[in-house]
């Protein structure tokens, strides 16, 4: 008897997890997790600012935590404990490192919690669908002409690429689209490697200054993530550079205003992150409901109806902020 109570409880605790009141008072349907990067970071804090709006039109206790820095080791270490509290029935994560963070993303599955990727993806198995951003190929092109039409002569000259880690699953996956397509359309275009930050705005200045200092031929710098363009931007200017080296790359117009309003960076090539953050947990919503199609159209609250391809649902086409626009826009 005790151990048919015991599998009664096993069956019944998928269904229960998450219910009840939050530390609030209030009740709700169920607990969520949403794990950023890297938290402390203004990009992340507009996804979470949409994941709020989301959850609280949904009645979900949403919990927001993440990494202090751009550790895969420290973001596998909390989704484990995420795994072993619980009480989440859905988690929505952006992921440092697509390998490294599977096995915890396969183990939440197998105890029962729906798993959404946003912002970058892990492997495929180890999620049920991954909300993206824009396409690869999308984003990718959008820098590359850009830097082309900034460039003197247009789409000629020695440019390097700032990013996070070679390994982080947007990254590498912008930095390979962004080298074929500038050597099909901009032969003259030289793409130095790509040189890590890991996330660490002071490093960035640093490593940017190097690469400045080390290339007297340099004529662009293509930041791949929120951190590398506004720290590519002051190492420009700290250098006297402004208006000789060109800046292009993904970042949120708060962290690039002043850049842009001076005249340091032109353009500024993103998304709307609290959209972003907004989708990635009516994604989750409609996965726990056993309403979310692996292709088709789903209806996603304010954002109306958006596309779902082979697991994949992608927010829409890349913005651009420029000194016109750029106040328009408050994250």
């Amino acid at each position: 008897m005790h151990r048919s109570w015991w599998w009664l409880g096993m069956l019944l605790a998928p269904l229960l997890v998450g219910c009840g009141q939050g530390n609030d008072g209030k009740t709700y349907a169920y607990k969520m997790g949403f794990m950023p990067k890297l938290a402390g970071i203004p990009y992340f804090h507009a996804c979470r600012k949409g994941a709020e709006q989301a959850a609280g039109e949904l009645n979900i206790d949403l919990v927001y935590d993440g990494p202090t820095k751009a550790d895969v080791g420290q973001q596998t270490d909390m989704l484990n404990n995420w795994i072993a509290q619980g009480e989440f029935a859905a988690i929505a994560v952006a992921c440092n490192d697509p390998d490294a963070v599977a096995p915890a993303l396969r183990e939440a599955r197998q105890r029962g919690m729906h798993v959404i990727t946003y912002d970058a993806d892990s492997q495929e198995d180890a999620r049920e669908f991954f909300v993206n951003q824009a396409t690869y190929d999308a984003v990718a092109e959008a820098m590359v002409k850009e830097m082309a039409e900034e460039l003197e002569p247009h789409g000629e000259g020695q440019v390097a690429i700032l990013t996070s880690s070679i390994q982080a699953p947007n990254q590498s996956q912008w930095a390979r689209r962004i080298k074929a397509y500038a050597q099909a359309h901009y032969p003259k275009m030289e793409l130095l490697p790509e040189t890590e930050h890991g996330e660490d705005r002071s490093l960035g200045i640093t490593k940017a200054r190097a690469l400045i200092q080390a290339h007297p031929n340099l004529k662009g710098i293509l930041g791949l993530t929120s951190v590398a363009v506004p720290a590519a931007a002051e190492a420009v200017r700290q250098e006297g550079k402004k208006g000789k080296i060109k800046v292009v790359g993904v970042s949120t117009p708060k962290d690039m205003r002043e850049y842009v309003k001076d005249g340091t960076v032109k353009t500024v090539i993103l998304w709307n992150p609290i959209d972003l953050g907004y989708l990635a947990v009516y994604v989750a919503d409609l996965a726990k409901k056993g309403n979310m199609p692996r292709n088709g159209t789903i209806q996603a609250g304010r954002l109306g109806p958006v596309q779902v391809k082979d697991g994949t649902v992608l927010l829409g086409e890349p913005l651009k902020f420029t000194r016109e626009n750029i106040d328009r826009y408050d994250f």
